[in-house]
Protein backbone atom coordinates (compact mmCIF):
# COMPACT_ATOMS: atom_id res chain seq x y z
CA UNK A 1 0.00 0.00 0.00
CA UNK A 2 1.30 3.75 -1.07
CA UNK A 3 0.40 7.17 -1.15
CA UNK A 4 0.64 9.11 -4.11
CA UNK A 5 1.19 12.64 -4.80
CA UNK A 6 -0.46 13.67 -8.21
CA UNK A 7 0.32 17.03 -10.37
CA UNK A 8 0.08 17.38 -13.90
CA UNK A 9 3.53 20.04 -14.55
CA UNK A 10 4.11 22.17 -12.01
CA UNK A 11 5.99 25.17 -14.28
CA UNK A 12 6.59 27.34 -11.22
CA UNK A 13 9.64 26.88 -9.42
CA UNK A 14 8.15 26.93 -5.81
CA UNK A 15 5.34 24.71 -6.62
CA UNK A 16 7.89 22.02 -8.42
CA UNK A 17 9.81 22.16 -4.81
CA UNK A 18 6.67 21.58 -2.75
CA UNK A 19 6.47 18.41 -3.89
CA UNK A 20 9.92 17.15 -4.00
CA UNK A 21 9.73 18.86 -0.12
CA UNK A 22 7.04 16.90 0.79
CA UNK A 23 9.02 13.59 -1.31
CA UNK A 24 11.90 13.92 0.77
CA UNK A 25 10.13 13.89 3.81
CA UNK A 26 7.88 10.69 3.41
CA UNK A 27 11.79 9.59 2.05
CA UNK A 28 12.86 10.08 5.27
CA UNK A 29 9.85 8.89 7.12
CA UNK A 30 9.89 5.52 5.29
CA UNK A 31 6.31 5.94 4.05
CA UNK A 32 5.87 4.60 0.79
CA UNK A 33 5.13 7.00 -2.14
CA UNK A 34 5.01 7.11 -6.11
CA UNK A 35 4.54 10.72 -8.04
CA UNK A 36 2.59 10.57 -10.23
CA UNK A 37 2.71 13.24 -13.15
CA UNK A 38 2.45 13.98 -16.43
CA UNK A 39 5.28 12.61 -19.57
CA UNK A 40 7.67 15.28 -19.99
CA UNK A 41 7.33 17.02 -17.22
CA UNK A 42 9.54 19.07 -14.86
CA UNK A 43 8.27 17.11 -11.98
CA UNK A 44 9.06 13.75 -13.63
CA UNK A 45 12.21 15.01 -14.35
CA UNK A 46 13.32 16.21 -10.87
CA UNK A 47 11.74 12.86 -9.39
CA UNK A 48 14.33 10.93 -10.88
CA UNK A 49 17.07 13.06 -10.36
CA UNK A 50 16.39 12.33 -6.59
CA UNK A 51 15.61 8.74 -7.06
CA UNK A 52 12.09 9.24 -6.03
CA UNK A 53 9.85 6.50 -7.72
CA UNK A 54 7.64 8.32 -10.12
CA UNK A 55 4.89 6.86 -12.93
CA UNK A 56 3.37 9.18 -15.61
CA UNK A 57 0.40 9.41 -16.93
CA UNK A 58 -1.56 12.54 -18.95
CA UNK A 59 -2.78 14.46 -16.63
CA UNK A 60 -4.62 17.10 -19.41
CA UNK A 61 -8.17 17.64 -17.57
CA UNK A 62 -9.75 14.32 -19.44
CA UNK A 63 -12.50 13.14 -17.88
CA UNK A 64 -13.33 10.49 -20.53
CA UNK A 65 -14.63 6.67 -19.49
CA UNK A 66 -11.40 5.25 -20.87
CA UNK A 67 -8.65 7.75 -19.48
CA UNK A 68 -10.63 7.69 -16.41
CA UNK A 69 -10.58 3.61 -16.45
CA UNK A 70 -6.63 3.51 -17.41
CA UNK A 71 -5.86 5.79 -14.54
CA UNK A 72 -7.98 3.27 -12.02
CA UNK A 73 -6.28 0.49 -12.94
CA UNK A 74 -2.92 2.21 -12.94
CA UNK A 75 -3.25 3.66 -8.82
CA UNK A 76 -5.06 0.31 -8.35
CA UNK A 77 -1.82 -1.55 -9.35
CA UNK A 78 0.57 0.26 -7.37
CA UNK A 79 -1.99 -0.17 -4.32
CA UNK A 80 -2.18 3.75 -3.57
CA UNK A 81 -4.44 4.24 -0.51
CA UNK A 82 -3.89 8.00 0.22
CA UNK A 83 -3.55 10.49 -3.25
CA UNK A 84 -2.86 14.10 -3.51
CA UNK A 85 -4.14 16.05 -5.95
CA UNK A 86 -1.65 19.21 -6.33
CA UNK A 87 -3.38 20.98 -9.47
CA UNK A 88 -6.54 21.83 -11.11
CA UNK A 89 -5.56 19.18 -13.97
CA UNK A 90 -4.63 16.42 -11.82
CA UNK A 91 -7.73 17.00 -10.12
CA UNK A 92 -10.01 16.84 -13.27
CA UNK A 93 -8.39 14.17 -14.87
CA UNK A 94 -7.86 11.74 -11.52
CA UNK A 95 -10.65 11.98 -8.87
CA UNK A 96 -13.38 10.10 -10.48
CA UNK A 97 -10.52 7.30 -11.02
CA UNK A 98 -9.20 7.40 -7.27
CA UNK A 99 -12.72 6.87 -6.21
CA UNK A 100 -13.42 3.94 -8.94
CA UNK A 101 -9.75 2.31 -8.02
CA UNK A 102 -11.33 2.45 -3.60
CA UNK A 103 -8.72 4.63 -2.86
CA UNK A 104 -10.08 5.56 0.98
CA UNK A 105 -8.02 9.11 1.22
CA UNK A 106 -8.57 11.87 -1.25
CA UNK A 107 -7.19 15.12 -0.59
CA UNK A 108 -6.34 18.22 -2.78
CA UNK A 109 -5.02 21.90 -2.72
CA UNK A 110 -7.05 24.32 -3.92
CA UNK A 111 -7.62 27.82 -4.59
CA UNK A 112 -10.55 29.83 -4.52
CA UNK A 113 -11.16 29.56 -8.55
CA UNK A 114 -11.68 26.32 -8.21
CA UNK A 115 -14.98 26.72 -6.63
CA UNK A 116 -16.59 27.68 -10.15
CA UNK A 117 -15.10 24.72 -12.08
CA UNK A 118 -16.41 21.49 -10.00
CA UNK A 119 -19.57 20.51 -9.17
CA UNK A 120 -21.09 20.34 -5.29
CA UNK A 121 -20.15 16.41 -5.81
CA UNK A 122 -16.61 16.48 -7.10
CA UNK A 123 -16.43 18.22 -3.74
CA UNK A 124 -18.04 15.50 -1.65
CA UNK A 125 -15.60 13.03 -3.00
CA UNK A 126 -12.91 14.05 -1.18
CA UNK A 127 -11.69 13.56 2.13
CA UNK A 128 -9.76 17.40 3.05
CA UNK A 129 -8.92 20.51 1.22
CA UNK A 130 -5.15 21.84 1.74
CA UNK A 131 -5.51 25.51 1.75
CA UNK A 132 -2.54 27.97 1.53
CA UNK A 133 -4.22 30.86 3.80
CA UNK A 134 -7.29 31.44 5.84
CA UNK A 135 -8.42 33.56 3.12
CA UNK A 136 -8.41 30.75 1.04
CA UNK A 137 -10.12 28.85 3.66
CA UNK A 138 -13.13 31.23 4.12
CA UNK A 139 -13.61 30.94 0.28
CA UNK A 140 -14.80 27.62 0.21
CA UNK A 141 -16.69 27.79 4.45
CA UNK A 142 -18.70 30.33 2.34
CA UNK A 143 -19.68 28.01 -0.41
CA UNK A 144 -21.46 25.83 2.02
CA UNK A 145 -20.16 22.64 0.44
CA UNK A 146 -20.15 20.68 3.49
CA UNK A 147 -16.52 19.29 3.44
CA UNK A 148 -15.31 17.74 6.58
CA UNK A 149 -12.07 18.69 6.96
CA UNK A 150 -10.04 22.11 5.97
CA UNK A 151 -6.54 22.85 6.58
CA UNK A 152 -4.72 25.52 6.54
CA UNK A 153 -1.08 24.75 4.83
CA UNK A 154 1.07 27.48 3.69
CA UNK A 155 2.82 26.76 0.58
CA UNK A 156 6.42 27.91 2.07
CA UNK A 157 9.68 29.94 1.67
CA UNK A 158 12.31 28.79 -0.39
CA UNK A 159 15.44 29.61 1.89
CA UNK A 160 17.78 28.30 -0.73
CA UNK A 161 17.21 31.43 -2.48
CA UNK A 162 18.14 33.66 0.04
CA UNK A 163 21.85 31.26 0.98
CA UNK A 164 24.72 32.59 -0.54
CA UNK A 165 23.08 35.45 -2.02
CA UNK A 166 25.57 38.21 -3.43
CA UNK A 167 22.41 41.60 -3.92
CA UNK A 168 24.34 42.90 -0.50
CA UNK A 169 25.27 45.91 -2.51
CA UNK A 170 22.50 46.47 -5.21
CA UNK A 171 21.22 49.58 -3.10
CA UNK A 172 24.39 50.70 -2.47
CA UNK A 173 25.41 51.10 -6.11
CA UNK A 174 21.90 52.78 -6.83
CA UNK A 175 21.71 55.44 -4.36
CA UNK A 176 25.64 55.85 -4.45
CA UNK A 177 26.30 55.31 -0.72
CA UNK A 178 29.35 54.02 0.30
CA UNK A 179 30.08 51.06 2.59
CA UNK A 180 31.11 52.99 5.58
CA UNK A 181 27.20 54.15 5.79
CA UNK A 182 24.38 52.66 7.54
CA UNK A 183 21.60 51.80 5.54
CA UNK A 184 18.01 51.73 6.73
CA UNK A 185 15.09 51.23 4.48
CA UNK A 186 11.47 52.29 5.54
CA UNK A 187 8.73 50.56 3.74
CA UNK A 188 5.61 52.72 5.04
CA UNK A 189 2.12 53.49 3.46
CA UNK A 190 3.16 56.71 1.22
CA UNK A 191 -0.74 58.06 1.12
CA UNK A 192 -0.73 58.32 4.77
CA UNK A 193 1.03 61.68 5.32
CA UNK A 194 0.57 61.49 9.44
CA UNK A 195 2.99 58.43 9.49
CA UNK A 196 5.42 59.90 6.76
CA UNK A 197 5.71 62.94 8.74
CA UNK A 198 6.30 61.19 12.20
CA UNK A 199 9.10 58.51 10.58
CA UNK A 200 10.26 61.89 8.79
CA UNK A 201 10.77 63.68 12.26
CA UNK A 202 12.87 60.45 13.86
CA UNK A 203 15.27 60.78 10.49
CA UNK A 204 15.97 64.51 12.03
CA UNK A 205 16.32 63.55 15.69
CA UNK A 206 19.10 61.22 13.97
CA UNK A 207 20.54 63.47 11.33
CA UNK A 208 23.04 64.93 14.46
CA UNK A 209 23.33 62.06 16.72
CA UNK A 210 24.27 59.43 13.81
CA UNK A 211 25.51 61.31 10.76
CA UNK A 212 26.19 57.88 8.84
CA UNK A 213 22.92 56.01 8.82
CA UNK A 214 21.07 57.09 5.67
CA UNK A 215 17.49 56.36 5.72
CA UNK A 216 15.62 55.01 2.21
CA UNK A 217 12.41 55.56 1.82
CA UNK A 218 11.00 52.24 0.20
CA UNK A 219 7.07 53.19 0.64
CA UNK A 220 4.13 51.39 -0.70
CA UNK A 221 1.26 53.53 -2.01
CA UNK A 222 1.06 56.67 -3.99
CA UNK A 223 3.37 59.19 -2.56
CA UNK A 224 1.63 62.87 -2.67
CA UNK A 225 5.04 64.58 -3.25
CA UNK A 226 3.49 68.01 -3.99
CA UNK A 227 0.92 67.66 -0.80
CA UNK A 228 4.14 66.26 1.20
CA UNK A 229 7.05 69.69 0.14
CA UNK A 230 3.83 71.92 0.86
CA UNK A 231 2.94 70.66 4.15
CA UNK A 232 6.82 69.12 5.16
CA UNK A 233 10.26 70.46 3.97
CA UNK A 234 12.09 67.65 2.82
CA UNK A 235 15.66 69.26 3.32
CA UNK A 236 17.16 66.13 5.31
CA UNK A 237 20.45 64.89 3.93
CA UNK A 238 20.12 61.49 5.20
CA UNK A 239 16.99 60.68 3.52
CA UNK A 240 16.50 59.05 -0.14
CA UNK A 241 13.65 57.34 -2.08
CA UNK A 242 13.54 54.28 -3.73
CA UNK A 243 9.73 53.62 -4.86
CA UNK A 244 8.50 50.88 -6.81
CA UNK A 245 10.86 48.27 -5.80
CA UNK A 246 8.58 45.48 -5.28
CA UNK A 247 10.27 43.97 -8.37
CA UNK A 248 13.28 43.78 -6.83
CA UNK A 249 12.63 43.46 -3.47
CA UNK A 250 14.63 40.92 -2.23
CA UNK A 251 17.80 42.99 -3.49
CA UNK A 252 16.80 45.93 -2.30
CA UNK A 253 15.99 44.45 1.43
CA UNK A 254 19.05 42.29 1.45
CA UNK A 255 21.14 45.31 0.91
CA UNK A 256 19.69 46.85 4.09
CA UNK A 257 21.50 47.04 7.80
CA UNK A 258 18.33 47.91 9.27
CA UNK A 259 14.34 47.28 8.20
CA UNK A 260 11.66 49.40 9.65
CA UNK A 261 8.23 47.89 8.85
CA UNK A 262 6.37 51.21 9.19
CA UNK A 263 2.57 50.11 9.79
CA UNK A 264 1.06 46.90 10.27
CA UNK A 265 -1.11 47.48 7.47
CA UNK A 266 1.26 46.86 5.23
CA UNK A 267 1.40 43.01 3.79
CA UNK A 268 3.57 40.73 5.88
CA UNK A 269 5.42 39.40 2.80
CA UNK A 270 8.28 42.37 3.47
CA UNK A 271 8.77 41.35 6.54
CA UNK A 272 9.00 37.77 5.59
CA UNK A 273 12.03 39.24 3.12
CA UNK A 274 13.63 41.01 5.82
CA UNK A 275 13.75 38.45 8.16
CA UNK A 276 14.73 35.60 5.79
CA UNK A 277 17.30 37.90 4.71
CA UNK A 278 18.86 37.90 8.36
CA UNK A 279 18.45 41.80 8.38
CA UNK A 280 17.27 43.08 11.51
CA UNK A 281 13.56 44.48 11.65
CA UNK A 282 11.90 47.38 14.07
CA UNK A 283 7.72 47.23 13.66
CA UNK A 284 5.85 50.45 14.24
CA UNK A 285 3.47 48.48 16.05
CA UNK A 286 1.77 47.58 19.05
CA UNK A 287 3.20 44.28 20.94
CA UNK A 288 1.12 41.28 19.51
CA UNK A 289 0.26 42.49 16.26
CA UNK A 290 2.31 40.22 14.36
CA UNK A 291 3.39 36.58 14.92
CA UNK A 292 6.79 37.30 13.49
CA UNK A 293 7.84 40.17 15.77
CA UNK A 294 8.37 39.80 18.94
CA UNK A 295 10.07 42.77 21.14
CA UNK A 296 13.17 42.19 21.87
CA UNK A 297 13.47 38.44 20.32
CA UNK A 298 12.54 38.61 16.75
CA UNK A 299 12.56 42.46 16.72
CA UNK A 300 12.21 45.62 18.08
CA UNK A 301 8.86 47.24 18.08
CA UNK A 302 7.93 50.62 19.01
CA UNK A 303 4.29 52.70 18.93
CA UNK A 304 3.11 54.50 15.99
CA UNK A 305 3.44 58.02 15.63
CA UNK A 306 6.06 58.20 18.16
CA UNK A 307 9.57 59.95 16.46
CA UNK A 308 12.10 59.52 19.34
CA UNK A 309 10.95 55.54 20.21
CA UNK A 310 11.82 55.42 16.46
CA UNK A 311 15.16 57.25 16.75
CA UNK A 312 16.05 55.62 20.02
CA UNK A 313 15.00 51.70 18.43
CA UNK A 314 17.34 52.39 14.93
CA UNK A 315 20.47 54.08 17.17
CA UNK A 316 20.12 51.14 19.60
CA UNK A 317 20.42 48.28 17.10
CA UNK A 318 23.02 50.66 15.06
CA UNK A 319 25.35 50.75 18.17
CA UNK A 320 24.84 47.74 19.79
CA UNK A 321 25.59 45.10 16.55
CA UNK A 322 25.94 42.10 18.70
CA UNK A 323 22.43 42.38 19.83
CA UNK A 324 20.68 43.05 16.51
CA UNK A 325 22.47 39.96 15.04
CA UNK A 326 20.93 38.19 17.87
CA UNK A 327 17.42 39.47 17.27
CA UNK A 328 18.14 38.28 13.53
CA UNK A 329 19.23 34.85 14.16
CA UNK A 330 16.33 34.15 16.27
CA UNK A 331 13.82 35.68 13.98
CA UNK A 332 15.54 33.61 11.08
CA UNK A 333 15.12 30.56 13.11
CA UNK A 334 11.13 31.14 13.93
CA UNK A 335 10.22 31.96 10.59
CA UNK A 336 12.53 28.63 9.02
CA UNK A 337 10.47 26.33 11.68
CA UNK A 338 6.77 27.73 10.43
CA UNK A 339 7.46 28.81 7.22
CA UNK A 340 10.45 26.77 5.35
CA UNK A 341 9.68 24.53 2.48
CA UNK A 342 10.83 21.66 5.05
CA UNK A 343 8.14 23.43 7.88
CA UNK A 344 5.38 22.50 5.31
CA UNK A 345 6.51 19.12 4.14
CA UNK A 346 6.71 18.18 7.69
CA UNK A 347 3.28 19.49 8.90
CA UNK A 348 1.74 17.90 5.05
CA UNK A 349 3.37 14.62 6.28
CA UNK A 350 2.12 15.11 9.74
CA UNK A 351 -1.57 15.69 8.25
CA UNK A 352 -1.18 12.56 5.75
CA UNK A 353 -0.67 10.23 8.82
CA UNK A 354 -3.58 11.51 10.79
CA UNK A 355 -6.25 11.55 7.97
CA UNK A 356 -4.72 7.58 8.01
CA UNK A 357 -5.08 6.95 11.65
CA UNK A 358 -8.66 8.61 11.81
CA UNK A 359 -9.76 6.20 8.74
CA UNK A 360 -7.88 3.20 10.02
CA UNK A 361 -5.12 2.80 7.16
CA UNK A 362 -2.27 1.47 7.09
CA UNK A 363 0.44 4.06 5.16
CA UNK A 364 2.98 1.37 4.10
CA UNK A 365 6.71 1.50 4.38
CA UNK A 366 8.91 1.98 1.61
CA UNK A 367 9.55 -1.11 -1.13
CA UNK A 368 6.34 -2.27 -0.65
CA UNK A 369 5.12 -0.97 -3.57
CA UNK A 370 5.96 -1.33 -7.58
Amino acid sequence: MSLCLAANNPLDDLELKQIIFIAQELKKKNIGFIILTSPGSKLYTQAKLNGYPALTFKLDGSRSWLSTWKLSRLLKKNKINLIHFFDELALVSGLKAAYQAGITIRIASVQPGFLQKFSANTWRNLEALICSSEEAKRHFLKSDLQIARMEIIPPGIDFSRYRGSQTGNFLRQELGISAEESLVGVVTPLEDLKVLKSHFEAFRLLEKQAPKIKFVILGQGELHLEQLRHELPLEINNLYFYLGFWEKRREVISSLDLFVFGAFSLPEDYLLEAVVGKVPVIGVMAAGRSELLHHRETGYLVPPNDPSALAQAVLKLYLDRAFALQLTQQAYDLVFNRYSCEAMAQKMVNYYELLALQKGVKLGREGHHS
